[in-house]
């Protein structure tokens, strides 16, 4: 039979463990209800097990204790002692095999093993315990087993009345006290451990003093700042800014002394310091960490429901404590000091190493990264053999299909094309066009702006150099022609090179060789040469700052490309291909643009051409939404007057300006006509009073093709190609 024996101040009841489960707690549900505040309504139960008894916590505010040790699980064996606050419950098993007569011999034989566990417990296992032991064996000897009996009751009782059991529990809780100090000095000043080392001191001092919860608290600059904080489980305080009283711990830092109160909230210390009052502070112990008579903290434990928890005894031992724990806290602070000077130190030497590694790999290893070089190179030929084609050049006007036409003838010989034109008309694509739809595609393919490189460099960029040749020459360097040996080599801005450059160039080219700066030997390469210029050479030839012989070489076939404002018709495509490149990158719906707005682009003289209409795209693209009007426009733009006959001169012949005028007139009636019904073309034609196959042919001149969407009841022969998506004509 197991029995909970219930003492209370109202005094002593019994409870027979029955069910399973056993509750206890506050509330009326509870099987066994008790009456102190210190309980929760829930606190703990009871639960039989296959190993017998066994005690739960139920996450209960204040805690549970068996046999003095706070516990959230414990199992349970007789005699044991459950503590909640000042309610003290006593399990008794019974064998209910044994006759009832011989029960009260049992129960003085359960009472004596009881008493001796707890006076073992009582008294930690030492010498005091130990000499306990003998007297009881001498008691035996002389007095017999009644004798052993009584004896050990009569200890029992001294231990358990008035100031005898008190002495006892006092001097051997002192003791252990002692003990579990000198055990945590031990274990902090060999943790080095910053982290480690704040929470082991925080747990240590809660649990040298019975403390609800713990901070400690450093001086960084002059102000507190929160290390740790712990309570009695262990667990973090949340806010601990908020969760002690600022004024104490200040007063401690400030002062190097120690408050000890057994109820803050009335101690006349404490009546003008707002937090004591607004958190309702009962049990406050908080000392400071000193090393050298220097304050770096303070050490502040606390206990908000209990009155006179902590003794002068406790500030005593966590004095002693607190001195152990700074010396640690500071060689902590010194060793990790220790360890970052060290990581910096490593990081450097190893940051030299690899500096040194890197400059050693690159002369030891340079036939490796040739291989790697070529290998990437070959990846990026295959990227571009699907990317940079004729469909990538934009446009469609008359001017821009002669472009085309002479590509095509051009594309598959191996012949030198010097490519001409102004700043931003698309000379490197059409290089790349040629290159990746030619006989080379699979080769590499190179460029270089030679009016982006000194003088003194280019020479070395394009044909190497070999190590030594010059000041920080410290390994050989493949030029660009060895580089794109069999592939393209496209020199981008020719017209600025030197003419010692020109020379050195031109001797390239005529014997296919090249030789390294520094070098003593010669290196075949073969390699077709695509030249740009947004000069005209000619003029350069003819005012000497340009080799005519360097010039025959280079303009096998010239390719010219004309300038944006005078293939205006193709503006509404770039437009419209800008805006969807860029929805596509920010991942934005396309933007829609009004026809005022392209009358505004269509009408602008572009001195920047292709290149100045992409940054203005990119512009109206971050400043608008849904639909780009004539105010998301730069001011350039916008403020520059329509296209008029001036614009249509630029010193052309009359009859020239007279059919550009006549052209763009044309095209634009056709287009506005056609929009006005829905791209009717038989409807069109009547009202502009042309026949259908005329219409259909000046349409195919001005390449005007129907929107996509755009309704039609034409023949289904008719061009289907339609402006760019989203625009209205204009």
């Amino acid at each position: 039979m197991e029995t909970l024996i219930i003492r209370e101040k109202e005094g002593e009841r019994r409870f027979e463990i029955v069910s399973d489960v056993t509750t206890i707690g506050r509330a009326s549900e509870n099987d066994i209800q008790i009456s102190d505040p210190v309980a929760s309504r829930f606190h703990c139960h009871v639960e039989r097990g296959p190993d017998g008894l066994k005690l739960v916590d139920l996450e209960s505010q204040n805690g549970t204790c068996v046999n003095g040790r706070k516990i959230n699980a414990s199992k349970l064996a007789s005699g044991d002692r459950i503590e909640i606050g000042a309610v003290v419950i006593e399990l008794l098993v019974e064998d209910d095999s044994v006759p009832q007569a011989q029960r009260g011999t049992r129960r003085r034989k359960g009472r004596r093993v009881r008493r001796r566990r707890r006076i073992s417990i009582e008294t930690g296992g030492g010498d005091l315990d130990a000499r306990f032991g003998q007297l009881l064996v001498e008691i035996k000897k002389t007095l017999g087993d009644d004798g052993l009996a009584r004896a050990e009751e009569m200890f029992g009782d001294f231990a358990e009345g008035e100031g005898g059991r008190g002495r006892i529990e006092a001097l051997m809780e002192h003791k252990e006290k002692l003990e579990h100090l000198m055990e945590i000095n031990k274990a902090i000043n060999t943790e080095l451990d910053k982290k480690k080392l704040l929470n082991m001191i925080m747990d240590s001092a809660i649990m040298l003093t019975n403390a609800e919860r713990g901070f400690v608290v450093l001086l960084e600059g002059g102000k507190l700042r929160f290390e740790v904080a712990r309570n009695f489980d262990k667990e973090s305080v949340k806010n601990p800014a908020f969760k002690i009283s600022h004024s104490i711990a200040e007063q401690v830092a400030g002062t190097g002394r120690a408050v000890l109160s057994s109820d803050a909230l009335t101690d006349q210390r404490f009546q003008e310091y707002m937090s004591v009052s607004d958190l309702k502070l009962r049990s406050v112990l908080c000392m400071p960490l000193k090393i050298r008579n220097r304050t770096i903290g303070v050490l502040y434990i606390d206990n908000r429901f209990e009155k006179g928890v902590f003794t002068p005894e406790d500030m005593t031992v966590l004095e002693s404590f607190g001195d152990q724990a700074s010396i640690a806290i500071e060689n902590a602070r010194l060793h990790q000091e220790n360890l970052r000077k060290q990581a910096e130190l490593e990081d450097a030497k190893t940051k030299l190493e690899q500096l040194n590694a890197l400059l050693s790999k690159k002369v030891e290893d340079q036939q490796v990264e040739l291989v790697k070089t070529r290998e990437t190179l070959e990846r990026s030929q295959k990227e571009f053999t699907s990317k940079y084609n004729y469909d990538n050049i934009i446009g469609t006007s008359k001017s821009m299909r002669s472009v085309f036409n002479l590509l095509d003838r051009i594309t598959d010989s191996d012949v030198s094309v010097l490519i001409q034109g102004k700043s931003g008309t698309g000379k490197e694509l059409v290089a790349r066009a040629i290159h990746f739809n030619g006989p080379r595609k699979k080769m590499p393919f190179v460029s270089l702006n030679c009016a982006a490189v000194s003088e003194t460099l280019l020479e070395s960029e394009l044909f190497g150099h070999v190590r030594g040749s010059f000041t920080g020459a410290i390994s050989n360097k493949k030029g660009l022609f060895e580089v794109a040996d069999g592939g393209t080599l496209f020199l981008d801005e020719i017209g600025e090179m030197s003419p010692a450059m020109q020379k050195k160039l031109l001797r390239a080219l005529q014997e296919g060789e090249i030789r390294p700066v520094g070098g003593k030997e010669t290196r075949k390469v073969n390699v077709r040469i695509l030249s740009a210029s947004n000069e005209d050479l000619k003029t350069l030839v003819a005012e000497r700052r340009f080799r005519d012989d360097l010039f025959y070489r280079l303009n096998v076939v010239a390719v010219s490309l004309p300038e944006l404002r005078e293939r205006k018709e193709d503006i509404p495509l770039l437009v419209d291909h800008f805006l969807t490149v860029l929805a596509a990158e920010t991942r934005r719906e396309k933007l829609k643009i009004s026809k005022e707005t392209l009358r505004q682009l269509v009408n602008y003289p572009w001195p920047g051409n292709v290149r100045e209409l992409e940054n203005e795209m990119r512009r109206v693209h971050a400043l608008s939404e849904g639909t780009v009007e004539p105010e998301n426009l730069s001011e350039s733009v916008r403020k520059r007057a329509p296209a008029g006959i001036s614009d249509l001169m630029d010193e052309k012949p009359l009859r020239d300006i007279v059919k550009e005028s006549v052209e763009r007139v044309e095209s634009e009636i056709i287009v506005r006509t056609l929009a006005r019904t829905g791209w009717r073309k038989s409807e069109t034609a009547k009202l502009l009073g042309i026949s259908r196959p005329t219409l259909d042919s000046k349409m195919a001149q001005y390449a005007l093709r129907r929107p996509e969407g755009a309704s039609a009841e034409e023949e289904p022969d008719s061009p289907d190609d339609g402006l760019p998506e989203g625009f209205e004509a204009g």
